[in-house]
C-alpha cells in the first residue's frame, strides 16, 4: 500500500529507474574486449550513462585523448555506444558497405521510428534518393522562391520600426524563418502560407524525437508505448488534412492524362509519389505525409541550430562582420541574389565551416548501425546489431589536423584560390559536420546555400548584438546540442542597407 501512496513523480521515477536496472544486466557481452570510459559493471555503469546524459563532453574527450585512434565505448541509458577516434577509424567506416554498417538504419533505430511512424520509412528509404536527385538538381531553379521568403520571413521574425532596437527570441524565429523557406521551396506558396501545416511539421520533430524514450520498455511494449508517449499519429493525421486534396487531384491529373501530363508541378510532393510508385510503395496520404515529417526532422532543426551557432559567434567576435558583410556586397552588387553566387561567398562559407567544426551539431557523428560483424582495420571486432559512430568533438579538436584547435578562425579555410578551398558541404576524415562517404547528408547541399544565403542577407542588412545578459554557452543532452531558447538578439536596420 505504501508504494500507492507516494507522489506520482516518485512513482515513475522508481518504475523508470527498476527497468533501467534490469537492462543494465542485458548488455552486449561481444563488447567487452573494447575499452571504457566509465563503469563496466552491470550496475555501476547505470551511473556511467546517466553521467553522460549531462558531462557527455568531457567524456567523450576523455576518450580521445586516452585512446587515441583506437576504438572505446560509453555505456548509455539503453546499450553501448562503440567511438572510434581518429582519421584511418573515419576511413574505415568510410569505406564500409551498407550491408555491414548502414546509416540509413541509424535514426530509426536511435529515435525507434518504426513504432511511431512505421516501419516503411527504414525499410524503403526512397525519401533520400529525393533528396539526392530531384531536390538537390532543382536547388537553382527553386532559388527565387527561396529568397523572396527568406526576406519576408526575416522581416517576420525581425519587427523594426523606425531605427530602434528590435529585441528578439533568437531559436523560435529561426525555426518559423526555416520552416517558411523549406515549405515553400519544395511544398509550395499555398502550404508555405498555411501556419497550421508549417506548425504541425515543426512539431513533428519533437514528437519524433520523444521515440528515444521507447527503448525504456521491452521491444513487445513499444507499439504501445509509442501511441502513449509521442503524438505522431496526431501530427500524421494533420498533415494528412492538408496534403489530401493536393495528392487526390495530382493522382487524378496521371490517371487521365498519364505519368507526364500537362503542368505536372515540379515540387517534393510530386517527388515522393514519383519514388513512391517507383519502389512499390502505395501512394497513400498517410504514406505521403510520413516522409514529410521525415523531410522536416532533417531540414528545420539542425540549420535553426547552425544559423543560431554562427550569429552568436559573430556577437562574440564582431571583427569578422566587416570583411563577411564586403564580400557579400561585392559578389552581390555583380550578379545579385542568384545561387551561383550564393557559392562565390567563400569567406562565408569558410565561417560556416569553422562553426560546425568549433561548434558542431553533436559531439559524435557519423552514426552507424552495425548490421553484420565488422573489423577495424586494425583489428578491432565489433558485433552486429552494436551502435557505432565517430568521435567528431575529438577530430575538430584535435591540434594535429586543426593546428590551435581550440581556437575560433573563422577564415581558417579560406584560400586565395577558390578552387583549393575546401568548403562547408564537402567532408573530410577530419570534417565530419556532414558525415561522410555515401550515408553523408543528402540535404547538405541545399542547407549550406540556405545557410549562406540567410547570413549574406542578415549581415549586409542589419546591425546586431546579444541582448545585455546573454551569453552563447554549448550544451548537450548525451550527445546532441541543445539550443538555448532564451537567448536573445538585438536587431537594428542598417543605414547603409539597401
Amino acid at each position: 500500500m505504501a508504494f500507492f501512496s507516494l507522489p506520482e513523480f516518485s512513482q515513475i521515477v522508481l518504475v523508470v529507474g527498476t527497468i533501467l536496472f534490469y537492462r543494465s544486466w542485458l548488455r552486449n557481452r561481444k563488447l567487452d574486449h573494447i575499452p571504457t570510459i566509465g563503469y563496466t559493471t552491470p550496475f555501476l555503469s547505470l551511473f556511467s550513462s546517466i553521467k553522460f546524459l549531462f558531462a557527455g563532453r568531457e567524456i567523450v574527450e576523455e576518450g580521445y585523448h586516452k585512446y587515441p585512434g583506437q576504438v572505446w565505448k560509453l555505456p548509455m541509458l539503453d546499450e553501448w555506444l562503440v567511438v572510434a577516434n581518429g582519421r584511418q577509424r573515419v576511413e574505415d567506416i568510410r569505406k564500409a558497405g551498407d550491408d555491414h554498417l548502414s546509416g540509413i538504419r541509424s535514426n530509426p533505430e536511435f529515435y525507434q521510428w518504426d513504432f511511431t511512424v512505421g516501419p516503411g520509412v527504414s525499410n524503403n528509404p526512397y525519401h533520400i534518393n529525393v533528396v539526392r536527385g530531384p531536390l538537390t538538381r532543382n536547388l537553382a531553379n527553386q532559388f527565387k522562391d527561396v529568397h523572396d521568403e527568406m526576406i519576408l520571413s526575416l522581416n517576420d521574425m525581425i519587427p523594426l520600426h523606425a531605427d530602434e532596437w528590435a529585441d528578439v527570441a533568437v531559436f523560435d524565429g529561426l525555426v518559423e524563418v526555416i520552416s517558411r523557406i523549406t515549405t515553400r521551396a519544395f511544398l509550395g506558396l499555398s502550404l508555405c502560407r498555411n501556419d497550421e501545416f508549417r506548425k504541425l511539421c515543426v512539431q513533428s520533430t519533437m514528437e519524433l524525437v520523444k521515440g528515444r524514450l521507447l527503448h525504456l520498455f521491452p521491444r513487445s511494449l513499444r507499439p504501445v508505448a509509442g501511441k502513449l508517449i509521442t503524438n505522431v499519429d496526431g501530427v500524421l493525421t494533420g498533415i494528412e488534412k492538408h496534403i489530401e486534396p493536393i495528392i487526390a487531384y495530382r493522382l487524378e491529373q496521371e490517371k487521365i492524362h498519364g505519368p507526364n501530363w500537362s503542368d505536372k508541378p515540379n515540387d517534393l510532393i510530386t517527388w515522393l509519389l514519383d519514388a513512391a510508385k517507383a519502389t512499390g510503395e502505395e501512394q497513400t496520404v498517410r504514406n505521403l505525409a510520413k516522409r514529410i515529417v521525415v523531410f522536416s526532422f532533417a531540414s528545420t532543426y539542425s540549420s535553426a541550430v547552425a544559423f543560431a551557432q554562427a550569429l552568436y559567434m559573430l556577437c562574440e567576435r564582431p571583427e569578422y562582420i566587416e570583411p563577411l558583410r564586403e564580400e557579400v556586397e561585392a559578389v552581390i552588387s555583380e550578379t545579385g541574389w542568384t545561387k551561383a553566387a550564393v557559392g562565390q561567398l567563400y569567406k562565408v562559407d569558410s565561417f560556416f565551416r569553422e562553426t560546425q567544426r568549433y561548434n558542431g551539431l553533436g559531439l559524435v557523428l557519423m552514426s552507424r548501425r552495425v548490421m553484420k560483424d565488422f573489423t577495424f582495420s586494425d583489428g578491432t571486432f565489433v558485433p552486429a546489431g552494436t551502435h557505432l559512430c565517430v568521435n567528431s568533438w575529438g577530430n575538430h579538436r584535435d591540434d594535429e589536423y586543426y593546428p590551435d584547435a581550440d581556437t575560433f578562425d573563422g577564415f581558417r579555410f579560406s584560400r586565395e584560390d577558390p578552387n583549393e578551398q575546401p568548403l562547408m558541404a564537402t567532408p573530410t576524415l577530419d570534417y565530419n559536420a556532414f558525415g561522410h562517404g555515401r550515408p553523408a547528408c543528402p540535404g547538405r547541399f541545399f542547407a549550406v546555400a540556405e545557410l549562406k544565403m540567410m547570413l549574406g542577407y542578415v549581415i549586409t542588412t542589419y546591425d546586431f548584438k546579444l541582448s545585455d545578459g546573454c551569453h552563447h554557452k554549448m550544451q548537450w543532452l548525451e550527445s546532441k546540442v541543445i539550443p538555448d531558447k532564451s537567448i536573445k538578439m538585438l536587431f537594428r536596420k542598417r543605414k547603409a542597407a539597401t
